[in-house]
């Protein structure tokens, strides 16, 4: 009877051992399902916080790479590539020299790197005193012929005294490796540095623990088609290059990943600018005389009596179109002339010399050389002697004179 009495109390005043453990077993499965949508929910947020930071590590890395900052250049800016593979290109950028100030009398400056032969006039720009803004001013090269001096630009203004220059130009990265800036992924360290005469920055650097863990740089020229595998370029195909696909992999902390790809045109890239700057020995597609619209011998400088520079404009088939032009320069003058010119159709057989003896600085069209244009290299009329049909490449012959240009448009 005691053992019955229990028992009832038990029933009538709480749970019974069974219903005990079927009320824990319903909370454990309740706060399973809570754990595991808790966690799921912390996993997601997490996965979305981790996109975010990736997302914006990698815009920012690839900003800098490509753009630049504020203060800096980007690989759109580069005016020449140097060296290319797939995980680093070392490029030139344009050179500022801003450590000249004006006095009274004196209009000749000396430029503190030396510029690349066959390169344009420094962009010159000086601040009035009393001013905020720079004003461009214009200026011409001193031909000093072939030497070692670094260049000296001679104002064709006068600027006040107490200005302040500033020379912007393509520095000569042979003479002054200093002015080279090399992008590179470090596998070792999985990030991007750009090196230059400042030193090292590790551009992927951030606060979020993101690590770049793959790199690849390709190459393209003007028809979109891929230069050299897998990144592994010729010094031959360096020219050809006007753009860059950059391609990368940013991992978080937890291992998530995004990958980011941009293409970089390189807007002063010789096939996409028309200046193609010369050397003994270079070869480069140019229009053929029907397609081209411009075709400019400029950019001479280094000039000494008696240099010569032979272009040869060689189609796939028929003949070939080859100029000579000939300079001179009195002894001890600082203006070299245009002296003479010879065109020959094909080479070996002249057809048509001149003696224009015009300053060097004015350059030489090749689309206006002869008689009514005959000679010249474009297509003018249905009387033309001068015909080059199909894919013509352009080789510099003979290049006695330090610096040239050509600018070709189609």
């Amino acid at each position: 009877m005691v053992s019955s009495k229990r028992t009832n109390a038990l029933i009538a005043g709480g749970f019974t051992l069974i219903e005990l453990i079927i009320a824990i077993a319903v909370s454990v499965m309740i706060i399973g399902v809570l754990y595991f949508a808790l966690k799921s929910a912390l996993d997601s947020w997490q996965t979305s916080q981790d996109q975010l930071m990736l997302q914006q590590v990698s815009s920012n890395i690839m900003e800098e790479l490509t753009e630049g900052m504020p203060d800096t250049y980007g690989l759109r800016d580069a005016l020449e590539i140097a060296n290319a593979s797939s995980q680093q290109v070392s490029v030139v950028m344009p050179w500022t020299d801003n450590t000249h100030d004006v006095f009274s009398g004196i209009n000749l400056y000396t430029l503190n790197k030396y510029m690349k032969p066959g390169t344009g006039l420094p962009i010159t720009e000086a601040l009035l005193p009393e001013t905020r803004e720079y004003k461009a001013v214009p200026v011409i090269l001193v031909d000093q012929g072939k030497s070692d001096d670094r260049p000296v630009v001679r104002l064709k203004i006068d600027v006040p005294a107490g200005s302040h220059l500033r020379f912007t130009f393509h520095p000569d990265y042979k003479k002054d490796a200093g002015v080279l800036s090399d992008f590179r992924f470090d596998e070792s360290e999985n990030a991007i540095f750009i090196d230059n005469d400042e030193g090292s920055n590790e551009i992927s650097q951030n606060n979020f623990g993101i690590k770049i863990t793959n790199f690849l740089i390709r190459y393209y020229d003007n028809t979109n088609t891929e230069l050299g595998v897998g990144g592994n370029i010729s010094n031959d195909d360096i020219p050809m290059i006007t753009g860059l696909e950059i391609a990368f992999k940013a991992e978080s902390k937890n291992k998530n990943t995004r990958e980011t790809v941009s293409f970089v045109s390189l807007r002063n890239a010789p096939m996409c600018s028309g200046n193609f700057t010369l050397k003994e020995g270079s070869r480069f597609p140019i229009p053929n005389s029907k397609d081209i619209k411009a075709f400019f011998l400029t950019n001479l400088s280094g000039i000494r009596d008696g240099d010569t520079i032979v272009l040869d404009a060689k189609p796939e088939s028929g003949k070939d179109w080859l100029l000579t032009v000939n300079f001179s320069r009195p002894a001890g003058s600082n203006s070299p002339m245009i002296d003479n010119y010879t065109i020959e159709y094909p080479s070996g057989n002249r057809v048509y010399s001149d003696k224009p003896r015009i300053p060097a600085d004015n350059g030489l069209s090749l689309l206006g050389l002869g008689i009514n244009g005959l000679y010249d290299y474009d297509d003018d009329n249905m009387n033309d002697t001068v015909r080059l049909e199909g894919k013509v490449m352009l080789e510099v012959k003979k290049m006695e004179i330090q610096g040239a240009s050509v600018f070709v448009r189609p």
